[in-house]
């Protein structure tokens, strides 16, 4: 059989097939054909050696903003495509029902990168970013049920923010119109979480199987972690439900302590997300490698850190079969990265440094069979 592409020699590590060994992978037609020891260079278009890499599905970024030129964060996806070994990017409420369809028309469609978007619940979506949800007039669920109604094939849940700066006088109005939106869409629900009110406690109980908190290892006030270091009640209870924790990590939402205290009880994220945005990506924090370097420094293995990068988002987004796994007659996205050994300061949003010990670096990217980086 003749291919597009053959990697060559690499580390394969498919947590989805629970497979982890050198093997080879062979792309035609921009589909995964082939996963196995040796296959012949000869048959194939193009040859890359991943002999000393990890060749991993492409990452799936739960968490990022990419509807540029419509609010003051977002950036062009297909700026970090090359380099960052991810190749799905799951973007968190930057457009509403009132600016969906030109999102959807002038943004996503031509995008190199898959975008797949949660509509946020606030007709203008982060265009109005420091009012986002502080004023009622925005939530529209009757608008944002029928823009979801329209988009069917494409969007994947409703995002909200709820916390005091984003929410005003309003509390827990939003969510509440969020998860109405989510029932009568049969959608989850990404819950934004920051300082209250509303507080997480109030929160979580509201929330139901599938809907998803993000920003999960915030410091500050109203983290996951209460006085003494304990995971909230309420967060056990909301996991045991179903509801998931993604990390959304962000130029304000991640602290070494929080996670490490959360790690140590027993309470890891469902998936890792950066919250790339313009703030996020001057900080440094700008794509999948870097935040799963800090995971592993937090003690979490290889092998689960990739689980929490590719299969678990894929599940989440209900594209389980078709990405986040290398298995046969799935899309061929494809991430090369290295695992670097060394000293690698990496602070977190509280301003602490900590000094790892190991890092991935992206190698090569590869999306639906083609090379990108």
């Amino acid at each position: 059989m003749s291919y597009d592409l053959l990697i060559q020699g690499g580390r394969v590590l498919d947590p989805e097939r629970e497979m982890d060994g050198i093997a080879d992978v062979a792309v035609a037609g921009g589909m995964v054909v082939e996963v196995a020891v040796c296959l012949g260079a000869s048959e194939a278009a193009q040859v890359y050696d991943a002999g000393g890499c990890l060749v991993l599905p492409g990452l799936i970024d739960m968490h990022t903003h990419v509807n540029w030129g419509s609010d003051p964060i977002s950036l062009v996806a297909d700026d970090y495509l090359a380099g960052s070994g991810t190749t799905t990017w799951v973007d968190a409420g930057s457009a509403g029902a009132a600016n969906f369809a030109g999102f959807r028309r002038f943004l996503i469609e031509p995008s190199r990168t898959r975008i797949q978007p949660f509509l946020n619940v606030s007709t203008p979506g982060l265009a109005a970013v420091e009012c986002v949800h502080n004023d009622v007039k925005h939530l529209d669920a009757d608008a944002a049920f029928d823009t979801v109604e329209k988009n069917r094939d494409l969007i994947k849940g409703i995002k909200v923010l709820s916390c005091a700066m984003r929410v005003g006088p309003n509390g827990l109005i939003p969510l509440r119109v969020a998860l109405e939106v989510g029932e009568a869409t049969n959608l989850p629900v990404m819950c934004h979480i920051g300082a209250p009110p509303p507080g997480l406690g109030e929160m979580l109980p509201l929330l139901r199987l599938g809907d998803i908190i993000t920003h999960t290892y915030k410091g500050r006030k109203g983290c996951l972690v209460v006085a003494g270091g304990r995971v909230r009640r309420e967060a056990w209870e909301a996991r045991e439900r179903g509801v998931r924790f993604d990390v959304g990590h962000g130029a304000g939402s991640f602290s070494w302590e929080v996670a490490r205290q959360a790690l140590d009880q027993g309470f890891p994220p469902d998936t890792l997300s950066t919250d790339l945005h313009a703030a996020s990506v001057a900080g440094g924090n700008f794509h999948m490698p870097a935040l799963m370097s800090r995971f592993l420094h937090l003690g979490l293995d290889l092998s689960e850190v990739v689980r929490l990068s590719t299969a678990n988002p894929a599940r989440l987004l209900g594209l389980e079969g078709e990405i986040g796994t290398l298995a046969p007659g799935t899309c061929a996205d494809i991430a090369v990265l290295r695992l670097e050994q060394g000293e690698f300061p990496a602070r977190d949003c509280e301003g602490v440094t900590e000094v790892m010990r190991q890092r991935l670096v992206p190698v090569l990217t590869v999306r639906a069979g083609q090379v990108v980086a």
